[in-house]
């Protein structure tokens, strides 16, 4: 009897289980289905493109920071000291060629490689680089240890990206070789970026996929395996902020670093600045776009055209100019010697012109953009009670003979001198600073201090101010929207 009840009662509780079981489940839907989407393995990509990426060591020297001077005193000279570290590259050809960052070889008494996931240290060459870009061409010595031709990547085409596209990232971030990181394409042109403080010629790619210190001049892909991009810089202080330089900016320099080690650009010999929403209407202009003009080089490409401050080019060589740096870009990579047409407002006027660009004269091409060496301006020692404070955060004074004399200007220039500017202020943010001397206010000719204050006077809040002012003797041209 016990062992009669002891079964009626296991299947009391497996039907009251049972039951449960069935209660419940009418509370969610179960299937088993198969995946709605497969996502594919970045792995085949990754096999066929890692064995062209380098891991590339560099040696250096730099000079003792023991002050020279001090050491002389002892009949002593500075000691050199090795410095090393350590990059990306990726290899583009079967003979050798490969591409890295300038800032990765600069300065390199020795480049040594890895090739992929290899142990054989190859020796490298720097055949030609340029600052500007940061863009470095090196060449592996001697025969692949693996026997044959270099493994190498194909390049594609970063204009053909658009925001959204997967990239992926292979690089030795803090030594790591051989990291693979994956990433959209976040942005493009992005050009107000200065790594490290390094003024260049940049129109970089953005992109989230992990870049580290260590990545620099390794290859950013599509998924097809194609080189759209050189990892250059990482935003410190963001999480997943990476750039890159876009590919087709690099094939344009490229036969240039192979032929002549560096690049040749042509010039058209102007500094220009952006336009504001705030004095775009004061400019004839339906909305921000265009490139200002603040300076002409004399007797540059841009002077002997005609080109004058103030000028506003909108379109280049039959290209729309949407921002102040399109300019550059667009005026350096079309060519010496070729006659170009531009479009341009000139006091609200539309005109047109030709200008046939010249090459960057010297090595300094900060200087060619900016069209003159800067000067410092005076300070406000032994200057009188002539100094006028105005709205704008400057304080002017009339140009005496002193002033004359520091600036080294000709004895019939007239004017007023910018002694200080308030670092917050209007004119700081248009880049006025001291010893500019302004010669000119919305077309009334300045030749004091009293006359500077009584032609921004006569402007109402709100309005343009247009200024002419002379910095290291070229005239420059300076729009605000007087507060």
């Amino acid at each position: 009897m016990i062992r009669i009840a002891l079964l009626l009662s296991l299947q009391v509780v497996s039907l009251l289980v049972s039951t449960s079981a069935r209660a419940d489940q009418s509370l969610w839907l179960q299937r088993n289905s198969p995946p709605r989407v497969q996502i594919p393995s970045l792995a085949p990509l990754v096999a066929e493109s890692e064995a062209a990426v380098l891991s590339i060591t560099v040696e250096s020297t730099a000079q003792s920071s023991v002050d020279p001077r001090a050491l002389r005193m002892f009949g002593l000279e500075a000691p050199d000291t090795k410095r090393q570290g350590q990059g990306t590259g990726f290899l583009i050809h079967p003979d050798g060629y490969a591409l890295t960052n300038h800032h990765v070889v600069e300065g390199a008494t020795r480049i040594q490689v890895l090739v992929g996931s290899r142990s054989e240290v190859v020796q490298a060459r720097v055949i030609g680089d340029d600052p500007r870009t940061d863009v470095a061409l090196i060449k592996l010595e001697g025969k692949n240890p693996a026997g044959g031709a270099w493994p190498h990547l194909p390049l594609g085409s970063s204009d053909a990206m658009a925001v959204g596209d997967f990239v992926v990232a292979i690089g030795n971030p803090f030594g790591l070789t051989q990291s693979v990181s994956m990433g959209i394409l976040s942005a493009k042109s992005r050009r107000d970026i200065a790594p490290s403080g390094r003024q260049g010629l940049y129109d970089f790619l953005q992109t989230d996929a992990s870049i580290n210190p260590g990545n620099s001049g390794g290859p950013l892909l599509n998924l097809g395996g194609e080189v759209i991009g050189i990892n250059a810089a990482v935003n410190a202080a963001g999480q997943g902020i990476g750039f890159a330089i876009p590919i087709d900016l690099v094939k344009q320099i490229l036969p240039d670093l192979k032929g002549k080690g560096r690049v040749a650009r042509s010039w058209i010999g102007v500094a220009v600045q952006r336009v504001s929403p705030e004095i775009a209407p004061g400019l004839g202009l339906d909305r921000p776009r265009g490139a200002l003009v603040s300076q002409v080089v004399a007797g540059g490409p841009g002077y002997k055209a005609g080109l004058k401050p103030g000028d506003v080019i909108t379109r280049f060589d039959g290209k729309a100019v949407e921002d102040s740096t399109d300019l550059p870009l667009l005026a350096t990579s079309a060519g010496i010697g070729r006659s170009v047409p531009l479009e341009l407002l000139r006091d609200g006027e539309s005109r047109s012109a030709r200008v046939t660009l010249g090459s960057v004269p010297g090595d300094d091409e900060a200087s060619a953009f900016v069209g003159g060496a800067d000067r410092r301006g005076p300070d406000e020692r032994g200057l009188d009670e002539a100094q006028r404070a105005t709205r704008l955060g400057l304080r002017v004074s009339t140009l005496d003979e002193d002033l004359r004399a520091r600036l080294d200007l000709p004895a019939k220039q007239r004017g007023a001198v910018v002694i200080r500017v308030d670092p917050s202020s209007p004119g700081a943010a248009v880049g006025l600073r001291p010893g500019d001397l302004v010669v000119e206010v919305n077309g009334n000719i300045v030749v004091d201090s009293d006359s500077f204050t009584r032609s921004v006077a006569k402007v109402g809040s709100g309005k343009l101010l247009k200024m002419l002012v002379i910095r290291g003797g070229t005239p420059t041209f300076v729009a605000l929207s007087k507060p």
